[in-house]
This record gives structure tokens, sequence and C-alpha cells, in this order.
């Protein structure tokens, strides 16, 4: 089996893999109870997701362009998708959306401004 050969079958399972991750997200995304673990899910698994198939990709066709291109297009993913459920996370718990029941603590409850005080 030539070198080619394994970095294709290499490539075709990353690409394969970030397909499934992507999948089970959109399936968590009906499924999860609240908007914090909805965030929190699509936002980790679509990262990770689009990530694998963009490896999966440059192990199919590798040459040092597309290497720059795939690392830029990963570090770029990563930090949008965890600073994108955040924010939406952020934007929903401000707007008192109200946790699932299943949760049982709320830690952030406690920096509140109506309930610290007003600081």
């Amino acid at each position: 089996m030539a070198l080619a050969d394994i970095a294709d079958i290499l490539g075709l399972v990353f690409i394969f893999l970030g397909i499934a991750t992507i999948i089970i997200s959109a399936i968590g995304l009906f499924k999860l109870p609240d908007l914090y673990l909805r965030a929190s899910a699509v936002g980790t698994s679509a990262g990770l997701g689009v990530a694998s198939i963009v490896l999966g990709a440059l192990l199919m066709d590798f040459s040092g362009l597309n290497l720059i291109k795939a690392i830029i297009a990963i570090i770029a993913q990563l930090l949008t998708s965890a600073v994108g459920s955040m924010a939406i996370a952020r934007a929903g718990y401000l707007n008192n959306a109200l946790p699932a029941p299943i949760t049982h603590i709320d830690e952030l409850a406690l920096t509140r401004r109506e309930v610290s005080g007003g600081r």
C-alpha cells in the first residue's frame, strides 16, 4: 500500500468522523432540554467536526499551501465556535432563560446585580 493510499484512507476517516460529530450535534440540538446544554454541545462538537473535516481534506490533498490554509481554518473554527457558543449562552442568561429543571446549581446567580445588591 502506497503512502498516498494510506493518506486517502486516513483523510476519509477524519471526514466521516467530522460528519458523524456534526450529526450528533444536530441531534443534540433537538434532544437537549435547554439553551445552555444546546449551546455547549453544538459549539463544541460543531467546532471539532469542521476541524476534523478540514484535517481529512488536507490529508487527501496535501501540499504546503493547503497545510497553511488548514492550520488557519482549524484555529479559526475552534476559536469562533467556542466564543460563539459562549456568547449565545451568555445572551440567554442575561435575558433570563431558565436552565432545565435537572440543573441543580446556578453559581452564576450569585454574581447577578439584583442578587448581589447592585455592585
